[in-house]
């Protein structure tokens, strides 16, 4: 049974309408623009895939790829950021394969996993030196002025680190992941390369 179909079934039993129910019943997302629609094509979501990967790629534990964070990646970007921040993000990732001929003369997905790691360590680079840039440049901006649009690597890291740990994949393969946890203890004993528990 899915989400919709027991909040139907639960407006039955009580005999009458669930005030607000279409809130439940459509969650939250809103529709995507024309611009961002592009990013929900099967292509896209398999390069945002790669993209991920090489950020996240797979070494004991599967990586961003398999968790499914492709398909995460144009949600995010659609529900939660700015207009300013989304034509920066399709802005960054229609420059991909341009830079990526420039930097290894071939297209991303092109690349080896060696190159793909090289490629996104020189993009995470740019975006810290971006956004310190910004930080700067915001605070001497008005209180009220409009945030500075986000580097297109540092959106796509935060993205990624957020759909993999708290991906099935991620809570229960590369952290440890408790169903119901116990009591807090903040001197848990901790040995040396155990992983994280799950949040």
């Amino acid at each position: 049974m899915n989400r919709r179909e027991a909040i139907q079934r639960v407006a039955m039993l009580i005999g009458g309408s669930v005030i607000g129910a279409n809130l439940f019943l459509e969650g939250c997302t809103r529709p995507a623009t024309k611009e961002v629609a592009v990013l929900f094509e099967k292509d896209t979501m398999n390069f945002l895939g790669d993209l991920a990967e090489a950020i996240l790629p797979e070494t004991s534990t599967p990586g961003a790829k398999e968790a499914g964070v492709g398909e995460f990646i144009p949600v995010m970007i659609r529900d939660c950021y700015d207009p300013q921040d989304q034509k920066a993000f399709l802005e960054g990732l229609d420059g991909v394969d341009e830079r990526s001929k420039k930097e290894f003369g071939k297209k991303f997905q092109e690349l080896s996993k060696d190159e793909q790691l090289q490629f996104v360590n020189m993009l995470d680079k740019e975006a810290k030196e971006f956004q310190k840039e910004r930080g700067q440049k915001q605070s001497e901006l008005a209180e009220d002025a409009e945030p500075l649009p986000n580097h297109f690597f540092h959106m796509l890291k935060q993205i990624t680190l957020t759909g993999f740990f708290t991906s099935e994949v991620g809570m229960t393969k590369a952290l440890r992941y408790v169903k119901i946890p116990g009591k807090y203890d903040g001197n848990y004993p901790y040995k040396k390369g155990e992983r994280a528990f799950a949040p």
